[in-house]
């Protein structure tokens, strides 16, 4: 072994190894200058040899003169470690008690204190226990033996640690105390300890993360453990550096899981099959966890996995009671959001609505996903302009007509009514996309619906055409009065004034409205809240052409109005000398012998000068003069006898 020395050195370790050694000798060849210090091809000096044959004597002789009981071999192993190695009790006490310091550091700067506890060598340790070792001393690694405790394994080992040390959280290059190794362990009674004692259970490591995300990855099985970390405090609902939550963390373990890499990395290893997460899920749901927490981007984590299309984390948030009708600034929730992506996104629409998507939801401004599509499609037609919310989403490539009857396979209730009692329908009729609407009308939707005004849609439709001045518009509005009328729309529904579609094209003094409207058949006796029908409303613009119609229809001319007058009366003292005309051809009565208001006879006596100026006019035809005359004079006489 040691055949390259000197022939004096060759006797010098043939000395040292005898087992009758001389002291004085062997000093002697130390005066002589005998490098104690001198290594082997191994890098190993006599000690090793020495200490592994047990020559007490010989190592205490050396030791008093120099010998250096810390040199490290190839290996990096001092004379202690070798003992250490064969547990050679004995040996290492004797080392201890000859100048070899408990707390010293080897080149990687580790003490032999800290290596024993690494290895969980629970007898070695006792050993040391008695020999002062620095239980706050750290490796280059800012680590002290308290990491190396729970990387052996030795609850026993630990205990001591946690018993001497002064403080369990050290932080180490990760800026992590020893928690978050400890939770890592398949042991849990190693962080339970730690936990137990005291140590901090909120510090964030460098990655703003706390010892939560790493106690998860074990599964079900570290459900007492986090049940521990949550009554000592631990927060639950922290984001990270990467703005991901505990539950977003839980997401990426299950996608591992179910669609592992080829090799994990890092403390991801521990993420198995078997293992199950959705209990803990649950257990955060139950202890108050915002699984619904909005993040900075404003949206929440089962907003983002259905942004990123991931299916099985979709389907694990819902698990865990996420709110699947979630909605955006706009109060659209995420049905309503994924539909309007078009047919293409189909899977994402069925899997949401199989979840319990609510369909029939309504944003900020009333309106159902229908009303948006429906509101695309007129769009896209050429009927509407486009919103700056809708105009992001309209995609070219896009089939909204189908994607429209897709939706409706889902069974919305496209009947719902806004605030103001309108819904979808009283939209559509305002521009004339007739293929849609008639898609809308053989869903089931209710053609005769009133808003909160008492009016049905064709009324609506009706009072907003009759507005339009551009004879261009005008025609469009005609020609989507005709094709609604061949539908079941009632005619003679009334406003909350009890008036019909009919009353308010009369009043609009409509000619061509009422012509079209009279294509249905309508009960012209109705009368509104001031007991007028519509042929009572011809008064106010005269128009005769209106009356004829509204006469030929079946209109009573002798109906009283809830004043007790007439539509004649009214012409007369209007001075509507065609109107009167037009009502006397068609054979009205000439007096009136209902009971009559005195107030409305006062305002027909203030203009008696109306009547008289029908008798001085002529009308050309002495018949027809007669007949006038007769109606002044009667319709004088009757209110004279109601203001008597």
């Amino acid at each position: 072994m040691f055949g390259f020395f000197k022939i004096n050195e060759d006797l010098f370790y043939k000395e040292l190894l005898s087992d009758t050694i001389d002291i004085n000798k062997i000093q002697k060849y130390i005066n002589k200058g005998i490098n104690l210090n001198k290594r082997d091809e191994r890098g190993k000096t006599i000690l090793f040899t020495l200490v592994a044959k047990k020559k007490f004597e010989a190592i205490k002789v050396l030791v008093k003169n120099g010998a250096d009981l810390t040199i490290e071999d190839n290996f990096r192993k001092t004379v202690l470690d070798d003992a250490i190695n064969r547990t050679d009790g004995v040996m290492i006490r004797f080392l201890l008690d000859n100048g070899y310091s408990i707390n010293h550091k080897n080149s990687v700067g580790r003490t032999v204190f800290q290596d024993v506890a690494f290895v969980g060598n629970y007898k070695i340790f006792q050993i040391f226990m008695n020999y002062n070792a620095d239980f706050n001393q750290k490796d280059n690694y800012g680590k002290t033996v308290l990491f190396d405790a729970v990387e052996g394994g030795s609850l026993l080992i630990l205990k001591d640690v946690i018993n001497n040390c002064n403080t369990l959280n050290i932080l180490d290059e990760n800026h992590q105390t020893v928690l978050f190794k400890a939770v890592l362990k398949d042991d849990i009674s190693l962080a339970t300890e730690l936990v137990l004692h005291g140590i901090n259970v909120n510090f964030l490591d460098k990655d703003g993360q706390n010892v939560l995300f790493n106690t998860i990855l074990h599964g079900s099985k570290n459900i007492p453990l986090i049940e521990l970390l949550i009554k000592k405090g631990t927060n639950l609902n922290v984001v990270d550096n990467f703005n991901k939550n505990i539950i977003d963390e839980l997401l990426y373990i299950s996608a591992l899981q179910k669609d592992p890499p080829k090799e994990l990395e890092g403390k991801y290893k521990l993420v198995t099959a078997e293992k199950e997460y959705m209990p803990i899920a649950q257990l955060f749901i139950d202890q108050g966890i915002e699984i619904d927490k909005i993040d900075s981007e404003g949206k929440t984590t089962l907003q983002r996995e259905v942004e990123k299309k991931n299916f099985s984390n979709i389907e694990f948030l819902l698990d865990c009671g996420a709110d699947v009708n979630i909605c955006n600034e706009f109060e659209k929730n995420l049905i309503h959001q994924e539909i309007l992506k078009g047919y293409s996104n189909f899977r994402m629409i069925d899997f949401l609505m199989a979840h319990g998507a609510n369909i029939d939801a309504r944003d900020f401004d009333e309106r159902s996903v229908v009303d948006d599509i429906v509101e695309i499609i007129a769009v896209i037609k050429g009927f509407k302009t486009a919103t700056p919310y809708l105009s992001a989403l309209i995609k070219d490539d896009e089939k909204y007509d189908v994607l429209l009857k897709k939706v409706l396979t889902f069974r919305p209730d496209i009947q719902t009514q806004r605030l103001d009692g309108s819904n979808i329908l009283f939209d559509m009729v305002l521009y004339n996309d007739f293929e849609t609407l008639k898609t809308i009308i053989n869903y089931g939707i209710n053609l005769n619906i009133k808003d909160k005004r008492g009016c049905t849609p064709l009324m609506f439709m009706v009072e907003e055409g009759i507005k339009i001045k551009d004879k261009k518009q005008r025609d469009i509005f005609i020609e989507r009065l005709i094709y609604f009328l061949k539908y079941r729309v009632n005619i003679d529904a009334k406003d909350n004034d009890g008036r019909t579609v009919i009353h308010k094209a009369v009043i609009a003094n409509d000619l061509l409205v009422v012509e079209k409207l009279l294509t249905k058949k309508a009960d012209l006796s109705i009368r509104d809240i001031h007991g007028r029908t519509a042929l009572h409303h011809t008064q106010w613009h005269g128009n005769y052409k209106i009356a004829r119609w509204l006469i030929a229809a079946g209109a009573d001319m002798n109906l009283p109005d809830n004043s007790g007058f007439t539509l004649l009366n009214y012409a007369a003292v209007f001075g509507h000398l065609r109107l009167i005309i037009a009502l006397i051809a068609s054979g009205v009565l000439m007096y009136n012998k209902n009971p009559k208001n005195r107030k409305v006879a006062q305002f027909f006596k203030d203009r008696e000068s109306k009547l008289d100026k029908l008798l001085t006019t002529s009308v050309g035809d002495d018949k027809m003069e007669l007949a006038i005359k007769e109606l002044v004079e009667n319709l004088k006489n009757e209110i004279n006898e109601v203001l008597q």
